[in-house]
């Protein structure tokens, strides 16, 4: 996940690690993310919404805004170097996402094979894969090497798995046909995907693989 690093006066005072879901920034205790002793800061000044790897600055309505460098903005989709002002206070965004690296205890890089075995195979055995246990697509496998796996859900939204640095996250949308994790709806932002997790897509289970 990407975190944030609050500067006050050029000075930093504190850094937070984003989650997926909601994340509330304000003067309130209430809040995920509070900047103290700034009368500038409304109670609820601003939201950071995560799903898989992307997050999202919102403004709610804030008496003094939220500036992108020196642009007010309502909505913003944080890229790496982003900073975000709000009252005295600046909040740099840091992506630390490495995408060749493999999640979930990646195997020990094996010895030198010959060039032209390594051309016709791709190891996979360090990433997580999904194995179909049920339904039309049982005993079929599906690799998360990407940065983002869609699988098809025909007539409503597919299931997108995202590769963090934190594992894999399932995103999908809530209601009737969409996919499902654990016979469970997908929460905001999405859920981290753990050993043995049941994923259901357009009638298939998928079973979380490592």
């Amino acid at each position: 996940m990407g975190k944030l690093v609050i500067k006050s006066k050029g000075s930093k005072v504190g850094e937070f690690t984003l989650k997926l879901g909601d994340m509330t920034i304000g003067r309130s205790p209430a809040c995920d993310i509070v900047l103290k002793d700034d009368k500038s800061v409304s109670s609820k000044h601003a939201v950071i919404k995560t799903v898989g790897t992307k997050s999202t600055i919102e403004d709610l309505g804030s008496t003094n805004g939220t500036l992108l460098e020196a642009r007010r903005i309502r909505r913003h989709l944080l890229q790496r170097g982003d900073t975000i002002i709000i009252g005295e206070h600046e909040l740099v965004y840091r992506d630390d996402v490495v995408l060749d690296a493999p999640a979930f205890g990646a195997r020990p890089a094996a010895p030198a094979a010959p060039e032209d075995s390594l051309e016709k195979t791709r190891l996979i055995t360090g990433y997580a894969q999904l194995l179909g246990v049920d339904g039309k697509d049982k005993g079929k496998r599906v690799p998360l090497m990407k940065e983002e796996t869609i699988i098809d859900n025909p007539g409503k939204s597919p299931a997108r798995i995202y590769r963090t640095p934190d594992g894999y996250v399932l995103s999908a949308q809530v209601g009737p046909g969409e996919p499902r994790i654990n016979d469970k709806p997908v929460p905001p932002g999405g859920q981290l995907l753990a050993k043995g997790d049941i994923v259901e897509i357009a009638g298939t289970k998928y079973q979380m693989l490592k």
